[in-house]
């Protein structure tokens, strides 16, 4: 076992070395470390910027429950309706319905990054309560139905909502696409393709790449540059027609109050901006509590009835 070096006498030149070759050891293995550390940063910086991808974003933000949530169960008196829809890539998804009748408004909404259906009975009883049918999708991956989720399939999910849902109840302008979360990026997505009455985007934020930012803002922006054109809600609110309710909650500490600011400032109508005092991300209904689903319901009304009355003129 060789011992260790006396600390007082490691750095002195031994005979068997010339004193220069000596005194320049200790540089050039500092040279060496330099050097080592550098390659090995830029190895990790290309891994990273390989890693970061769309397709990892999509692993990131998509937590669906699988299981399988059962019937609909009533809700403000109406009977809920088991929909099963097929989509233009030819992915089976499920829906709940509760029809408020013939002369009703319609609500899609469409949730958020977690759990299934039996999560969104207190919508839809909050929203049928104040007489609005209520279609609430279940993504692909989530609860009974099949695939998995990404980007483009969830507009495609969507996208067979509204259809199904405006032929029951006589044509898209009679139909608000509702979006909480990441169900925002479907609301947008799809209202700025159809002539829906309107969009409710709740606790959304602007693109992926800024919530990517907030979340992790000690990468540097170049390697979370591969996100941008992803999940872009602020691109997708500037193109919809219809007139645009936002509503967040002012203490919010996911998604920033001021991302849902700059997506009412974005839409070509926007119908209204409403913070909620006290609200955080999930509990933004409960903190509102009526007042909450008396505006969404007067907004729905109010667009719906607009959307009809200039068609008849």
């Amino acid at each position: 076992m060789v011992p260790d070096p006396d600390p007082d006498t490691s750095q002195r030149p031994s005979a068997a070395s010339p004193p220069g070759e000596q005194r320049g050891a200790g540089p050039t293995r500092v040279l060496r470390r330099m050097g080592i550390w550098a390659a090995a940063l830029i190895l990790l910086t290309g891994v990273l910027y390989l890693v970061i991808s769309p397709r990892l974003a999509e692993t990131l933000l998509f937590f669906p429950d699988s299981s399988d949530p059962g019937a609909p169960p009533p809700v403000a008196g109406l009977e809920g309706r088991d929909v099963e829809l097929t989509t233009a890539d030819g992915v089976r998804i499920h829906g709940w319905w509760w029809s408020a009748g013939d002369d009703a408004p319609a609500v899609v909404f469409f949730h958020g990054n977690a759990g299934n259906l039996a999560m969104r009975v207190s919508t839809a009883e909050g929203l049928a309560s104040r007489g609005l049918s209520v279609f609430v999708l279940s993504y692909r991956g989530y609860g009974r139905s099949e695939g998995r989720p990404s980007e483009e399939g969830v507009l495609h999910d969507g996208r067979a909502a509204l259809e199904w849902v405006s032929r029951e109840v006589g044509g898209t302008h009679r139909v608000v696409l509702h979006g909480r979360s990441l169900g925002g990026f479907v609301a947008a997505g799809v209202g700025a393709e159809a002539a829906v009455a309107g969009v409710i985007l709740e606790s959304s934020f602007t693109t992926l790449y800024e919530i990517a930012r907030e979340v992790y803002p000690i990468l540097p922006r170049f390697l979370l540059g591969r996100l941008r054109g992803h999940f872009d809600n602020l691109d997708a609110v500037s193109r919809v027609e219809a007139p645009v309710l936002v509503i967040h909650g002012a203490a919010d500490a996911l998604i920033p109050p001021e991302m849902g600011e700059r997506l009412h400032r974005r839409a070509r109508q926007g119908h209204g901006w409403l913070p909620v005092e006290g609200a955080g991300h999930n509990d933004l209904p409960f903190v509102a509590g009526e007042d909450y689903f008396d505006q969404v319901a007067t907004f729905v009304r109010r667009v719906t009835d607009e959307f009809g009355t200039a068609a008849e003129g």
